[in-house]
């Protein structure tokens, strides 16, 4: 059973808008789940003159990948949450920068700007904005 109505339905975009939001993703980050432009997201969910209809092969992994994400997130609701860390201010230190991202055993309030940084890009991070 797909969890999105028909893509012919006028209940589709205001459907596919509810769920993104409720699973706290972005267009970006749906499209990039599902294969699809951002763009291609916005005007899915448009509710004006600038929708479109999603081929039948896009809608089908637009559900599919909703499915499994809601899936997720309801085992993900019943399992405990995490246990909550108090946040650790970071200090600017004036010690030479080692060039080897922040180690597991190191503690957040020791490491460098510069580890911290490097550790953000090693996990993933395409981008890293330092504000003070």
């Amino acid at each position: 059973m797909s969890v999105l109505p028909d893509f012919e339905s006028a209940e589709f975009a205001p459907a596919l808008k509810a769920i993104r939001k409720q699973l706290q993703l972005s267009r970006t980050a749906l499209a990039a789940q599902v294969g699809l432009s951002t763009a291609a997201i916005q005007r899915y969910e448009a509710q004006d003159g600038s929708n479109i209809k999603p081929s039948r092969e896009a809608y089908e992994r637009l559900s599919k990948v909703l499915a499994t994400l809601l899936a997720d997130s309801a085992s993900a609701a019943t399992s405990p949450p995490p246990p909550v860390t108090p946040p650790v201010a970071v200090t600017a230190a004036t010690a030479p920068v080692p060039t080897v991202p922040l180690a597991a055993g190191i503690l957040l309030a020791d490491a460098t700007l510069e580890q911290l940084i490097a550790r953000a890009k090693a996990m993933g991070a395409k981008k890293v904005t330092v504000e003070f």
